[in-house]
């Protein structure tokens, strides 16, 4: 915001001023003609006649012109012919952001006035009335004082929400694959500031300083399953190699990882697969629970416990869909 500073206008000046022009006498005593000129606000005028006075108080004077100590005066000689300018001061009212005083000026033009007392315009400023405007006795000049600010805000994003397929899951179930993640959205506003106080607003820059993540959810597409005629609570299938084991004393405690008797329905698992707990439909075995886990067993491959050597063995290798049950 541009600055600007006061200087006070001493009446005593121009009264000065007035007073040492006025008391000055002209060079002769001859019978001169003399032309005087005055300017106020609501209009101009100008009286011409002779006359043998030699001051110019004594020809204001005889010329019925009174003049003030904040009057301005202004004599001109050139050619034996006198001038005389007077601009009668008036008061006005000036009101800036943080005052409000009365001026007498001698300048009627608000441009005229506020340059006379030293004030500057910013680009954004105004004033009221305009700068070519003439002003009267009485008149409030204000100067109204504008800039601009920029301030920069954050603001959530949402995120959108897909769902895609899962044949592995079962039908009517959903399972959330990825968390959404809101974004971050920065924009920039720019205040029209007035006298201090914004005036208004809007809106300059917009960017994305983060991006929204996706919330991925899995539905469902795997056929329902059935044991007895009765539907299985199913959360998920997978498809998986499956082998069989059995506790022998040569090689084994016993004990399975999770540290519980090995028996049939304990199956072997990777438990970055499937979690150790979870409960299991195997067709042609029947439920399990995931308590046990193997050096051989990584990813996608089971090995199911049976009570004795012969089971295991007849149970081979065989490729199945493995159901994890849910509550």
């Amino acid at each position: 915001m541009a600055k600007w500073t006061f200087k006070a206008v001493r009446p005593w000046l121009f009264g000065a001023l007035a007073a040492a022009t006025i008391g000055t006498g002209l060079a002769s005593t001859q019978y001169r003609p003399v032309t005087i000129h005055l300017f106020s606000p609501t209009g101009n005028r100008s009286i011409n006649f002779w006359t043998f006075k030699t001051k110019v108080r004594n020809i204001l004077a005889q010329a019925r012109v009174p003049v003030s100590a904040r009057d301005r005066v202004r004599v001109m000689k050139r050619n034996g012919n006198t001038t005389i300018f007077v601009r009668d001061a008036v008061p006005v009212w000036v009101k800036t952001a943080h005052r409000h005083f009365k001026y007498w000026t001698t300048e009627y033009h608000v441009g005229s006035i506020l340059s006379a007392l030293g004030i500057k315009l910013a680009p954004l400023d105004k004033v009221r009335p305009p700068l070519t405007a003439t002003v009267a006795a009485g008149n409030t000049v204000d100067v109204i004082r504008q800039w601009l600010v920029k301030k920069s805000v954050t603001s959530s994003l949402p995120f959108a929400v897909t769902y895609r397929p899962d044949p592995q899951l079962a039908k009517g179930r959903r399972q959330v694959v990825q968390n959404g993640r809101q974004g971050v959205e920065s924009t920039t506003i720019q205040y029209l500031v007035q006298n201090g106080s914004p005036l208004s607003d809007k809106v300059v820059a917009k960017k994305v300083t983060k991006a929204p993540s996706p919330e991925v959810i899995a539905y469902g597409t795997a056929p329902a399953v059935t044991v007895n005629g009765q539907a299985m609570p199913i959360q998920r299938q997978l498809y998986m190699v499956s082998t069989g084991y059995w506790p022998n004393p040569a090689w084994s405690t016993g004990l399975t990882a999770s540290g519980t008797p090995a028996h049939y329905g304990v199956v072997a698992v990777d438990p970055a697969v499937i979690p150790l707990g979870t409960h299991l439909y195997i067709p042609g075995y029947g439920y399990a629970v995931a308590q046990d886990t193997g050096s051989a067993i990584i990813g996608n491959r089971i090995d199911l416990c049976f009570n004795d050597q012969s089971q295991a063995i007849n149970w081979g290798v065989r490729p199945l869909d493995v159901y994890i049950l849910g509550n």
